[in-house]
């Protein structure tokens, strides 16, 4: 299946948002949201005007695989989501993307003081978790 896809690394204050070309072969970075009010409107204008095809959504299992409090919220905001897009929405194991991100960044040249406002973070872990994805052998 082609067309973009839209991968989300879900926050309680910001979300990461990254994007895949049309292809699916690359990801890029597209922004760092707010968890407000408007979040979802504003994801559904991602949507719409990048014609995407699939949101990927960020799940963070932990180390047991099992499923805690910061999953469940994803959960909701999954559930909140898809009643409001005719989109599938899938979920990707991303419990390594925000540290695979700080190391990119540290590598990167990023300062320590920059790393800690955390918006490039969590944008850097959406590419990440996307591109693994991408990466990933299809059915």
């Amino acid at each position: 299946m082609k067309g973009r896809v839209l991968a989300i690394d879900y926050g309680s204050r910001r979300v990461g948002v990254a994007l895949s070309d049309p292809l699916r072969v690359l990801a890029r970075g597209v922004a760092t949201l707010s968890n407000d009010a408007a979040l979802i409107d504003s994801l559904l204008d991602i949507v719409r005007t990048e014609d995407v095809r699939l949101i990927l959504v960020g799940m963070p299992y932990a180390p047991d695989g099992g499923l805690g409090k910061t999953a469940q919220e994803v959960r909701r905001f999954i559930a909140r989501l898809s009643q409001q897009t005719s989109v599938p929405v899938s979920t990707w194991d991303e419990s390594q993307s925000t540290r695979q991100a700080q190391q990119v960044l540290i590598e990167a040249g990023m300062k320590q003081a920059r790393r800690r406002r955390r918006e490039k973070l969590d944008e850097v872990a959406a590419r990440i978790m996307l591109q693994e994805f991408l990466d990933a052998p299809g059915p």
